[in-house]
């Protein structure tokens, strides 16, 4: 299908589902008030009572009017707190209710095909999306369907625009479909019609707010955000949208009184809130204030098991201010200096090489366990010839921080950029295998818990090799202007 084709189709689609989408507005007329009180709720970021209000509602009525929206609803606000325990008792509920209502078998289905999606079981998920494909006149089907075609990344045209939606999530799903594959006037066209439809939803607002933010527009996001704030006051999340969007356009004082609102209302304990309030403090000066919220940042990201590094490098940097002169309390007992070859791929070295100083000068990377703040290191890319490996040296950094666990990276290291090689220093390496051990000279020992990471530990000899290297490149340049061509590399 031609993009004239889904433009129309998207135009067609929002003309029907316009007229069928169930607002709360048309959820109190209709009798089921309940329902339209469950959405306000999702769209202010209340999950755990939206899911306890979709509850009550078919506890006490199973057999309503929109039970089907309910259930997605209730579906959507256990996914948004990661509730598997409770998922899985959904789940099971939604098999038995289904198994009394043959008539409406295939959007129970559908709903329990949903529910696998949110738990990651894909297998199930997507044997059950097959069990709906022949029900292309159900929306709940068609929703399986495009959601697991999206895992997939399959690229199907937006199935959700041939029929018309009465759920609002369909036009969520539909939206998010329509955004992932680059349809931005379909999109903005769907989003124009939920705004005139239902002003008070946050689908049209939240995705007026990502977009403005990936323009870079900050100001406008600022706006926008202030919009749901109005709208939803008592939401967290809107909140530090607004404060983000401010602190990314430069004003920091206002940044910095949204998120102390947040925090006089009891949200100091939310670790993201907390650390935007660091970023603040130290953009405005505030060396303490700003070391204070980070450190509680940091901690509060540990205590929880996620990665910190965002936090730590500004934190590292705004120790320092507060040092001034006095030594870091950490390299005031005399310590050994350990020096780490990295192995660095083509395709990295040349970006290494090509990157502005700028977007290289801080690094994080994944190193193991054992570097240490001061250790240095150097990033280098190696050939393998008949005489070896040979090295050819780019960069060199001074390790920033102590290993920060990361649960998919594992360990990795902060690294601050000391000097940049350009032409890359050459040197010729000599190594054994399958130890993949240094030569005779012993200038090189990695670790086995290095090798995963391409991370080898040099001794003091092997700096002096790389000490005498430099001073032989700069004497083939000389040599070079003189007319000679006669490489002098050190070999180890």
């Amino acid at each position: 299908m031609i993009r004239a084709d889904l433009l129309s189709l998207v135009q067609r689609h929002c003309d029907n589902s316009q007229r069928s989408l169930l607002t709360p507005e048309k959820a109190y007329a209709q009798g089921y008030g309940g329902y339209g009180e469950a959405l306000r709720l999702m769209w202010s970021g209340q999950f755990s009572d939206a899911a306890s209000h979709a509850s009550a509602l078919l506890a006490e009525d199973p057999d309503m009017a929109g039970r089907f929206a309910v259930y997605r609803l209730w579906i959507e606000a256990l996914a948004e707190q990661s509730d598997k325990v409770s998922l899985r008792l959904l789940r099971n509920l939604l098999l038995q209710v289904g198994r009394s209502e043959p008539e409406a078998q295939a959007t129970f289905v559908a709903l329990r095909g949903l529910v696998h999606y949110e738990l990651d079981e894909m297998e199930a998920a997507r044997m059950l999306a097959r069990a709906c494909a022949d029900h292309e006149d159900n929306s709940y089907c068609l929703e399986l369907s495009q959601l697991v075609a999206n895992r997939d990344r399959q690229d199907t045209f937006p199935l959700l625009t041939e029929v018309p939606l009465v759920d609002y999530f369909h036009w969520q799903t539909l939206a998010r479909t329509l955004l992932a594959s680059g349809y931005r006037e379909e999109l903005n066209l769907l989003l124009s019609v939920m705004r005139e439809q239902c002003p008070t939803a946050s689908l049209a607002h939240t995705f007026e707010y990502h977009l403005c933010i990936e323009a870079g527009f900050y100001a406008a996001a600022a706006l926008v955000a202030e919009r749901l704030t109005t709208l939803y006051p008592e939401s967290v999340d809107y909140r530090y949208y607004q404060a983000y969007a401010l602190y990314e356009d430069g004003d920091y004082p206002s940044a910095r009184r949204v998120l102390s609102e947040l925090v006089s209302r009891g949200h100091g304990d939310d670790a993201e809130v907390i650390g935007l309030l660091g970023h603040t403090h130290a953009k405005l000066g505030n060396a303490e204030e700003a070391a204070r919220c980070l450190q509680r940042a940091v901690s509060l990201l540990k205590s929880q098991g996620l990665p910190h590094s965002h936090l730590s490098i500004e934190l590292s940097d705004v120790e320092e201010e507060l040092r001034g002169d006095q030594l870091d309390p950490a390299l005031s007992i005399p310590q050994q200096t350990r020096k780490w070859l990295i192995n660095l791929s083509p395709r990295r070295y040349n970006e290494l090489v090509s990157s502005s100083t700028a977007a290289i000068d801080r690094l994080l990377r994944p190193m193991g366990p054992e570097p240490r703040t001061g250790d240095i290191c150097f990033f280098a890319t190696t050939t393998h010839t008949e005489a070896g490996a040979q090295w050819k040296i780019v960069a060199i950094y001074a390790v920033d921080s102590v290993p920060m666990w990361h649960p998919i990276d594992g360990y990795h290291t902060a690294l601050r950029l000391v000097a940049r090689l350009p032409d890359g220093l050459p040197v010729d390496i000599e190594m054994q295998e399958p130890e993949i051990e240094a030569s005779k000279s012993q200038a090189m020992h990695p670790r086995d818990q290095h090798r995963s990471y391409g991370v080898y530990e040099l001794d003091n000899f092997a700096i002096d090799i790389i000490e005498e290297a430099v001073h032989m490149s700069r004497e083939d340049m000389i040599d070079r202007r003189r007319g000679s061509s006669q490489s002098r590399r050190p070999t180890a």
